[in-house]
């Protein structure tokens, strides 16, 4: 059944002015006009527009990523979920257009390039092949203030090591949930959804829980 705008924004809970700026930049095709003044848009919009949104807010994707993935031959929206899989080194290149040499990036972090390498080496910054972009100069800077009240790196080790385990983990139990799925989009779509979104809640939750009762036991004390 046809769909006029106001239904399309109400269906994806979009505004207006949003879907035609998909349209404008090719993410979304025209639509049909069988007359002066009536655009009517079919069910497949509905489904496209929930994953260029999926796409923005869970990996932070760049208009020109998203339409470089939606623009490739074996673009398929109804595996759309296995085709993030497919490009993820894509959707993780930070959209940032800012690059920065080994040399460059030590300057603006204020380190010596033997300190970058030291963290290149032990995973606690990664070199993702095209220059570095701000999130790594972010990251560095992070690193080097977090050396100064933490000088034998006792929680970025940690933080390095447990994040190591929960990739394998993640990754080895991924697979099998794949080779065994009856809906592969699905079971990926559950899998992104568990990552980026489950995991960083229960993790942070934890953490903050844990700050609050340990803090509030040592306030209390102090208190008493």
């Amino acid at each position: 059944m046809p769909l006029k705008m106001k239904d399309l924004v109400e269906a994806t809970d979009t505004p207006k002015s949003t879907i035609l700026y998909y349209i404008k930049e090719g993410l979304l095709p025209e639509p049909e006009k069988p007359k002066p003044n009536v655009h009517l848009y079919d069910e497949s919009y509905i489904e496209r527009i929930k994953f260029i949104k999926y796409l923005q807010k869970n990996f932070h994707a760049s208009i020109e990523q998203i339409r470089e993935l939606m623009q490739r031959e074996d673009f398929d929206l109804s595996r759309g979920y296995e085709a993030i899989l497919d490009t993820l080194d894509l959707l993780m290149a930070p959209p940032s257009p800012k690059r920065y040499t080994k040399e460059e990036l030590c300057e603006a972090a204020g380190i010596n390039c033997d300190r970058l390498d030291h963290y290149l080496i032990n995973d606690a910054l990664f070199d993702r092949g095209d220059g570095f972009s701000e999130k790594e100069l972010e990251i560095l800077k992070i690193l080097k203030e977090l050396e100064a009240v933490d000088p034998d790196g006792e929680l970025l080790q940690a933080y390095i090591a447990h994040a190591r385990s929960v990739a394998r983990s993640e990754v080895d139990l991924a697979k099998r949930l794949i080779d065994y799925s009856f809906d592969t989009n699905r079971t990926i779509k559950a899998l992104f959804d568990a990552t980026l979104i489950l995991k960083p809640y229960l993790f942070n939750m934890q953490l903050f829980e844990t700050y609050r009762q340990r803090f509030g036991d040592r306030r209390k004390k102090e208190n008493a």
